[in-house]
């Protein structure tokens, strides 16, 4: 498998023991990784609104800024590790759960393969800022997202990939909520300006989130090798148990608030110079039981 003219070896062309090796399904490498020939480049398809109204209020101290944006996507063809090994030999029955079983026919490999179901997601957001002449401004937003995927991909290599989920079936492909889903996530910003020493503008920002948990799948706590029938080919307790789906419960909320003062100075010519401090989660500051992140 070497050009002409082109040196022998790794990073060159494959060895020809290598080739030798594969075509007698010899190796002890643990797995081969390869590309299915029918392989397509994932796509995405996206639709999306959104609007923007300026609403005049002088009853409630003038005017206001109203946001709202949809944004629908279809993911087509994502990108899923399997075996390219395994034979389902039957099924069994474990806590209430009837789960596959498989066996190795083949030299162990993992193969980078297209998922036949799409993953959908949606968005829903919308927000409402108000701008003050005295150097006050604030606004307020609220995210909804429903989000599918067929693999998190939380890896670069093959066997992790293949692993760090929960499945009821090693080989299963099909969509369900997604690892990175927030599905509900309001915001809270506002930020204070005055120039208390000449010309030189002092500016004072919060901002605030509440997030809902995120989620996470209730699995069997027993071993996986113990139900798929071939071992050794899978790590901790990705199994899910009795009526669990992935991704199927989710934590508990959790909220943070960060803290900005910004202090311009007097610079060269006309230019002005800028020091600032950053309170990443002021809150927990405060109370080392706020603003803490539980999964």
């Amino acid at each position: 498998l070497c050009e002409d003219g082109v040196p022998t070896g790794p990073g060159y062309c494959v060895p020809q023991d290598m080739i030798d090796a594969v075509a007698a399904g010899e190796g002890s490498n643990f797995e081969i990784n390869y590309l299915d020939p029918n392989f397509e480049i994932p796509s995405e398809l996206k639709f999306a609104f959104g609007g923007t109204y300026y609403a005049d209020a002088p009853g409630l101290g003038g005017e206001y800024v109203l946001s709202g944006d949809i944004l629908y996507t279809v993911a087509q063809d994502s990108a899923v590790w399997i075996r390219g090994d395994l034979e389902q030999t039957g099924t069994t029955t474990v806590d209430g759960r009837e789960y596959p079983t498989y066996s190795s026919v083949r030299e162990a490999a993992f193969v980078l393969t297209n998922a036949k179901e799409d993953a959908k997601s949606l968005l829903v957001s919308g927000s409402i800022s108000k701008s003050y002449d005295f150097g006050l401004d604030w606004a307020l937003g609220y995210a909804y997202t429903d989000a599918e995927d067929v693999h998190p991909m939380t890896s670069s290599v093959a066997f992790s990939n293949y692993v760090n989920r929960a499945f009821g079936d090693p080989q299963d492909v099909s969509a369900s909520t997604s690892d990175y889903n927030t599905k509900h996530r309001f915001t809270a910003l506002t930020n204070y300006e005055r120039a208390f020493f000449g010309d030189n503008m002092t500016t004072f920002s919060a901002f605030g989130q509440a997030v809902s948990g995120r989620p996470y799948s209730v699995v069997y706590g027993g071993s996986a090798n113990g139900i798929s029938g071939f071992n050794p080919y899978l790590e901790g307790n990705p199994y899910l148990a009795a009526g669990a789906e992935r991704n199927g419960e989710e934590g508990s909320w959790w909220g943070k608030v960060d803290i900005k003062l910004e202090q311009e100075f007097p610079g060269f010519l006309d230019h002005k110079a800028s020091g600032f401090i950053v309170v990443d989660n002021f809150t927990n500051l405060l109370n080392d039981e706020w603003g803490v992140l539980r999964e």
